[in-house]
This record gives C-alpha cells, sequence and structure tokens, in this order.
C-alpha cells in the first residue's frame, strides 16, 4: 500500500472510531423554509441533514458515555435573509429515559427566536473553540444545556461541567455583541440566553437544579416499582420547590424552561392524586400553564 494511501486509511478508520465513540446525544431535525423565497428554499435544502449530521457526529464529553443518548429534538423555522445573513426562530427540545419505562420524560423546550447566521449550500458545519460561529456555536450551547440537564437528573449536581462549557460560548458571544440575542438584560416572561446559562452556573439556583435529581432519580425512576410512593416524592419535592421560588428575587429562566418541557407530564402524573394541594403547589409555581393544571384536577 503507498504512504498516501495508507495514510488516508489510517484517517479514515480514525474519523470512523471517533463517530462511532459520539454516543451522547441523537437528534432529529425538521426544517421549514416556506418563507423564504424559492431560490433560498434550495440554499437550504441540505440544512437539517448536515444539522443532524452535526449533532450526531460531534463528541460533545471527553469520557465514554454511559447510558442511552441523550435525544435532542431540532426545529428550524427560516424567516428571511438579510445582510448576507439567514435568520431563523429554533424550537429546540431534549428528553430523558425513565428507568425500566419504554417512555422518555421532556427535559427542556426552548423557543429562541433570533437566531441569524452566514449560510450557502454545502456549507460544512464545523466547530471553531476559539471563537464564536454564529451557526454552530449556538447549536454547541443547547448541546450542552441538554447534556447538563440530564447529567443533573442522575447525579446532584452532575451537569457542572457541560453547563461550564455553554457558560464559555456565552462569553464568546459577549465579546462579539454585548446585545441583541445575547443580552444580559434579562425581560420578565422573555426567554434568554443568557439568563439561563447564568442561572445554571449560580449556586443560588441550586436548589432548581437539586429538583431536577429528585424530581427524575427519585421521583419518576421510581414510578415502575412503586407509583404511589414515586407520586409521594415528587409532591414533596414540588413543596420544596414552592419555598425556592419563594425566595428568588426575580422569575427564573431555569424553572420556566423546565415548565415548559414539563406541565403536560405534571398534569398527567396527578390526575386522581389523593392530596390536591398539589394542584396548588404547581399553579403557584407554574402559573403561565394554570388551565392545564385545573383540566387536570378536574379528571380527579
Amino acid at each position: 500500500m503507498k504512504p498516501t494511501t495508507l495514510a488516508t486509511a489510517c484517517l479514515a478508520a480514525l474519523l470512523t472510531t471517533v463517530a462511532a465513540r459520539a454516543q451522547e446525544v441523537e437528534a432529529t431535525v425538521t426544517v421549514n423554509a416556506e418563507q423564504l423565497p424559492s431560490a433560498l428554499r434550495d440554499e437550504v435544502a441540505g440544512f437539517g441533514e448536515d444539522l443532524r449530521r452535526y449533532v450526531d457526529e460531534m463528541r460533545w464529553t471527553e469520557y465514554e458515555w454511559d447510558g442511552a443518548k441523550v435525544k435532542m429534538n431540532f426545529n428550524v423555522v427560516f424567516t428571511g435573509f438579510s445582510d448576507g445573513h439567514m435568520n431563523a426562530k429554533l424550537l429546540v427540545g431534549s428528553q430523558r429515559t425513565i428507568d425500566r419505562s419504554d417512555a422518555a420524560s421532556p427535559m427542556m423546550k426552548v423557543l429562541d427566536e433570533s437566531w441569524s447566521f452566514p449560510y450557502s449550500r454545502n456549507q460544512p458545519l464545523q466547530r471553531d473553540y476559539n471563537r464564536y460561529d454564529e451557526l454552530t456555536s449556538l447549536i454547541d450551547f443547547y448541546v450542552y444545556i441538554a447534556l447538563g440537564l440530564d447529567l443533573d437528573s442522575y447525579n446532584k449536581f452532575g451537569g457542572a461541567p457541560m453547563y461550564g462549557r455553554a457558560r464559555d460560548i456565552a462569553q464568546r458571544a459577549q465579546t462579539r455583541s454585548s446585545g441583541g440575542a445575547w443580552s444580559t438584560q434579562v425581560q420578565s416572561g422573555v426567554f434568554s440566553r443568557m439568563g439561563l446559562v447564568r442561572e445554571v452556573n449560580d449556586i443560588r439556583y441550586n436548589p432548581v437544579r437539586q429538583f431536577i435529581y429528585d424530581y427524575h432519580f427519585n421521583g419518576l425512576d421510581l414510578m415502575a416499582a412503586n407509583r404511589v410512593a414515586a407520586l409521594d416524592s415528587i409532591n414533596t419535592q414540588l413543596g420544596d420547590l414552592v419555598i425556592t421560588k419563594n425566595k428568588l428575587v426575580e422569575g427564573s429562566t431555569l424553572l420556566r424552561v423546565l415548565t415548559d418541557a414539563k406541565h403536560v407530564e405534571l398534569s398527567e402524573l396527578f390526575v386522581g392524586y389523593a392530596d390536591e394541594t398539589v394542584w396548588r403547589k404547581l399553579a403557584y409555581i407554574d402559573p403561565g400553564h394554570t388551565t392545564v393544571y385545573e383540566a387536570a384536577r378536574q379528571r380527579h
């Protein structure tokens, strides 16, 4: 075998090995380009597959991932083109496998309405560790948040390293611009990237992260073995979360992300539950979905 051929073969084998070890995330990508003119629709025709492959084949941790992949959904809605940039909205979510069950629990649901990046057909999606990339860095940011939430649900505060990486991305974004989608100004009721990454890295919000662990590891994962005991445990945890929310001086982006993802699951869990005070707890923690909880309560 010629040296060049040997080198090529070795490189291919290495890339295959790395791809095989990239076991952390499994992505589903949906793209809607209906708002774009036909020429631009053709330009982004392969974007969804490129994004899926980027997430699935990227190595996100330095260690061998133990357990099921984190399933993530990326729904990209292209809204226009200006100044050489594609404009889009991004709905991103993630799920966690429930122990001894075929079901999955939603972990994150975020609608990010301000994504703008340069893109041309067949453009390779690449990670740059030294600067903020308008396309891939935002994807990296949400993958690290999703991995952090997943790890927090199995080990108390286990997601800290992933949240640290998300913070690094946010800081690189801040060096480019102090405003826009990465603004540090958090408005009540409006999703904020900086608000989310600040909270997951702030010890004042550790009680919310504690809830993530207790709710999943000491709640949902026990459901198959003893449903009543698991629901009682979650009810107690919701009481603790009420106390935590009382102590917060401002609305929590992290808590909103969790409840946006979990309000349907929470409402279904407690249908027919004996202690009806759980509904008051849910309505206080998550007033935005009060009608959902009330409808479930009436199914008692």
